[in-house]
């Protein structure tokens, strides 16, 4: 199976930037005011990370099914391997974590629902919100390449800003009305993972356009970030469900291909994004247990919050990167932090179309 250096690049963006998130939160946010402007700006640009994650989740998984094909027995085994199991053991390790030694875990009416609404910690619903996009997958990825998965993209982006839209919906059943209402739901983050499958069915045409265009795009980027910036409100924070990351995303993920044309020059830099990107699943569910570590230190908890944000942040990445590292050495570790093995590069359907890596970087 062909392995796409980019994509531990682009994974490790997106998990350093749900690090920054709570990073910034954890040190410097008290009643919804920001110690500084400036960390304030790191938490709402740093949203982008999230919808990141959802749309290389797609892709990985699409064009897995693109190189090897869908078994139904595969897939439903693997995902329950590296999703779902993960999910159980860390949500009770979080639970457990809170209620004995931050002591700040708060009633959910009973146990279940902490499993069920993901709520044994804040960021372990976007696990669920991966798991529900499984169970729609085996429908997803047969919409044949070309006009049918466009037109699935562009209803399920247009389904997935109503929704966004819609007030609240009341049901007769108070434990699903609170699960649609919910930021985990699926339909929050459909667009973001149905540009995954796009992205992964025209994965050698999109890098041909995307390069071949690339001072236009370059200029639209720029004009798009401006915007971004310009968008921010202190006052009126953003989560990353918004309408306009749907503009956002599509051109941040070009410019993260563009960033890997300069990041892979430089072996360092690449070994190192490399191998958070690869271990960026882990870094997501242990990372909020590395940042609690991190600003407790002594030589860390009487520094201002605005002078220690780079330090608590690199020291988190790190320490995560530690800890996945320490649990994939444990026997059946894989079932605690999912973590990757490079594949082997051989010829398969989506390599048919000849690009070079000259071709990529000569536009």
């Amino acid at each position: 199976m062909k392995y796409y250096d980019e994509v531990p690049i682009i994974r490790s963006v997106a998990a350093m930037l749900v690090v920054a998130i709570h990073t910034v939160n954890s040190i410097a946010l008290s009643g919804g005011t920001f110690a500084s402007d400036g960390l304030g700006y790191v938490n709402q640009i740093a949203r982008l990370g999230t919808p990141i994650f959802a749309v290389i989740s797609a892709f990985l998984l699409t064009i897995s099914v693109v190189n090897k094909g869908f078994h139904l027995d595969y897939f439903v085994k693997s995902r329950f391997s590296k999703i779902f199991i993960p999910y159980i053991i860390w949500t009770i390790f979080y639970l457990l974590y809170r209620a004995y030694y931050l002591h700040n875990l708060e009633d959910d009416g009973n146990l279940l629902n902490y499993f069920v609404y993901g709520k044994a910690n804040f960021h372990l619903y976007f696990i669920l919100t991966v798991i529900q996009f499984y169970v729609l997958f085996p429908i997803l990825h047969k919409f044949r390449k070309g006009w049918p998965i466009i037109g699935v993209y562009i209803l399920a982006t247009i389904a997935n800003i109503i929704w966004i839209r819609m007030d609240p919906i009341s049901m007769d059943s108070d434990g699903i009305e609170r699960f649609v209402n919910d930021k985990l739901f699926i339909m929050n983050w459909i667009s973001f993972f149905m540009l995954g499958i796009v992205y992964a069915k025209f994965y050698n045409e999109i890098r041909i356009l995307i390069f071949k265009h690339k001072a236009i795009l370059s200029i639209v980027i720029g004009i798009l970030f401006i915007d971004f910036l310009l968008s921010i409100d202190l006052n009126h924070l953003q989560s990353s469900i918004t309408i306009s990351n749907m503009v956002y995303i599509p051109f941040f993920l070009i410019f993260l291909n563009y960033l890997y044309e300069h990041i892979k020059k430089n072996k360092t830099i690449l070994k190192i994004l490399t191998l958070i990107g690869n271990y960026s699943m882990g870094i997501y569910l242990v990372h909020y247990v590395a940042i609690q570590f991190v600003k407790r230190l002594p030589i860390i908890e009487d520094i201002v919050p605005q002078s220690k944000f780079m330090g608590v942040f690199i020291l988190t990445v790190a320490v995560s990167v530690l800890i996945v590292y320490l649990i994939g050495k444990l026997p059946y570790g894989n079932y605690i932090v999912p973590i990757p093995r490079k594949k082997a590069t051989k010829t398969t359907d989506v390599d048919k179309i000849n690009i070079t890596q000259n071709e990529y970087t000569s536009n």
